[in-house]
């Protein structure tokens, strides 16, 4: 009878862990289960507000002001939102911010790229000092430009005009730097084909460049479009006419002196929020063109 040799693994067997490595994974589990548990916190205490305010939209006056708050309205009801229309010019103010928004935004995408391409690739004269000057832009608070930009607006006759609004939005040091950082990081091998069959920088800049800053682009078009959405200071200075308002400033007839409507106010406040998740869902898929691209370099 022969003796049975004891199993020995084979070359593709799993072999035990060790109790190290037992113990690295329990902490990397724990650790995941902990972060996961803080972004489910942070999440919640970001939506809870809009939440209250998408529930609030359908409550009477006597509800939101119930303490404790009551979260449900006992009754649906879309009086608020009738009453909106019906006290301010919504659907005026509301088309207002969404094409001057969706214009500023635009043009700005448009004067900038060249400009942070030009700074990211080109050499000239008064580089440096023309690109600090944009820099330091971003270190002057915008309350310091209002009065001699309002006196420029009404020296030329633009007072109560879109083109007070539009104009001097077009130019972003913001948006410039961002575009900046992304064009200088792109490999030039991707231009220098482009330059060796004769081509141009500006042909190098439309079908190679832009192109692969998509995602940067789609960036940089959000925040400026957001940041105009939201503005409420500057149109309410430069802008007079109730069919030229904004929707910002028209919410804000909505309280008076002594009492506010709270439940009217946050209806409008809903449906303000809807162009902004529309421009979110549109450039969404173009956020992820840079991480792409970024995989270019080196």
């Amino acid at each position: 009878m022969t003796r049975s040799e004891p199993l020995r693994p084979g070359p593709l067997s799993p072999e035990p862990l060790t109790r190290r490595d037992a113990s690295m994974q329990a902490r990397s589990r724990g650790s995941q289960a902990a972060l996961l548990g803080l972004l489910s916190l942070g999440a919640v205490a970001i939506l809870l507000p809009f939440a209250w305010m998408i529930l609030t939209a359908f409550k009477t006056p006597a509800e939101a002001y119930t303490w404790p708050p009551v979260w449900l309205p006992a009754k649906w009801s879309i009086a608020n939102f009738t009453q909106l229309f019906n006290t301010i010019p919504f659907a005026r103010m509301f088309f207002n911010s969404v094409w001057t928004s969706v214009l500023i935004a635009t043009l700005n995408i448009l004067s900038a790229a060249p400009a942070a391409y030009a700074f990211a690739r080109l050499r000239f004269p008064g580089q440096g000092l023309w690109f600090g000057s944009h820099l330091l832009s971003l270190m002057i608070p915008w309350q310091v430009t209002i009065i001699p930009v309002f006196l420029l607006i009404r020296q030329l006759g633009w007072y109560d005009s879109y083109a007070a609004l539009i104009v001097p939005s077009i130019a972003s040091g913001f948006t410039v730097f961002l575009l900046f950082q992304f064009f200088r990081s792109l490999p030039r091998s991707l231009e220098e084909s482009v330059l060796i069959d004769g081509g141009s920088w500006f042909t190098a800049l439309r079908h190679v460049a832009l192109p692969a800053a998509k995602g940067a682009i789609a960036a940089a078009w959000l925040f400026s479009f957001l940041g105009n959405w939201q503005s409420f200071i500057w149109p309410l200075i430069v802008l007079q006419s109730s069919e030229k308002m904004l929707l910002p400033v028209g919410l804000l007839s909505l309280q008076n002196q002594y009492s506010v409507n709270i439940p009217v106010l946050m209806a409008g406040a809903t449906l303000s929020t809807l162009p902004t998740v529309v421009a979110y869902l549109f450039v969404q898929r173009y956020l992820t063109d840079a991480a792409i691209t970024s995989g270019l370099k080196g």
